[in-house]
């Protein structure tokens, strides 16, 4: 078996979990075979008033190569 890593990153206005949330389900729609998904960063983008504005996850998917 090989497998293919891509890395995608999720947004969510209310939590990093929705953040996590997010990659996966757009991993489910356009990849078959999906065999890991792994966080690998958690950020924030910040307001200009010091407030957050978005929880953010990098995140590495694994899925099978069909031959």
């Amino acid at each position: 078996m090989v497998s293919k890593i891509i890395t995608l990153v999720g947004e969510s206005p209310t939590s990093w979990e929705d953040a996590t949330t997010n990659v996966i389900k757009e991993a489910q729609t356009s990849l078959r075979g999906i065999t890991r998904i792994m966080v690998t960063e958690f950020d924030v983008k910040m307001k200009d008033d010091g407030n957050i504005d978005t929880f953010r996850v990098k995140a590495e998917v694994s899925f099978r190569i069909e031959a």
